[in-house]
């Protein structure tokens, strides 16, 4: 908690010093106006903290205090480390200080959270932008994807009514294949060869689940 109180003090120095939020977000398009924002941030984030960080704070929590307040700046905050994190597949953002992310198909509360709403809000921002899209109170609701094919689902008021929530369905890095899925127990040798036959003589089928059942991961490994 008290770290997190630090963070938000300097965010929002930061935020008056850089203006970050009234800033062109156009820069996210241009990767050589990305490199200077996160250059000229990344000095400032810096010499904020040598100043007023106390001295008995680490240079180890100092670092990671920089960090996290970049990520906040320029990234996705705090849900960067989870969408790093290999063994996450779901993550949602409920609220600023409720952040849920699925491992190995268990759902857990994270101690990750944003400093506040607007930086949620700034987070959504960064992932729409850079396609041409928008959101705001007339259009509270839009689909995304990120850089790596991952699918985003954003929300904000005044259909939020908590705050902006924000959930994202990572993909694997490595696709699966047929060969995995039987591995996992998920078909079997028979099943695949029928699909496999299916798909070699151009045969219609129909995929049909629940949410998180595997729909886009079987198709997937079909189109494969």
């Amino acid at each position: 908690r008290d770290q997190l109180s630090t963070r938000e003090l300097y965010s929002r120095r930061l935020v008056e010093e850089v203006e970050m939020r009234k800033a062109d977000l156009t820069y996210l398009r241009d990767p050589v106006k990305l490199q200077e924002m996160r250059t000229r941030v990344e000095a400032k984030i810096i010499a904020l903290v040598e100043e007023e960080a106390p001295d008995s704070m680490s240079r180890a929590v100092r670092r990671q205090l920089v960090k996290e307040l970049l990520d906040e700046a320029l990234g996705l905050g705090p849900l960067e480390d989870l969408l790093a994190d290999n063994d996450v597949s779901e993550i949602m953002v409920v609220d600023p200080q409720t952040i849920y992310a699925e491992r190995k198909g268990r759902i857990e509360l994270t101690p990750a959270r944003f400093t506040d709403n607007e930086a949620v809000r700034a987070a959504i921002e960064r992932i729409v932008t850079p396609l041409g899209r928008r959101i705001d109170e007339s259009t509270p609701l839009v689909d995304a994807r990120l850089k790596d094919g991952s699918r985003v689902n954003a929300v904000i008021p005044p259909l939020a009514i908590k705050g902006s929530c924000i959930t994202i369905r990572k993909f694997a890095k490595k696709p699966l294949t047929i060969a995995d899925l039987i591995r996992f127990g998920s078909m079997n040798e028979r099943m695949a060869r029928f699909l496999t036959r299916s798909v070699t003589v151009r045969k219609n089928i129909i995929i049909s689940g629940g949410t998180g059942s595997g729909k886009t991961t079987l198709l997937n490994v079909l189109s494969g």
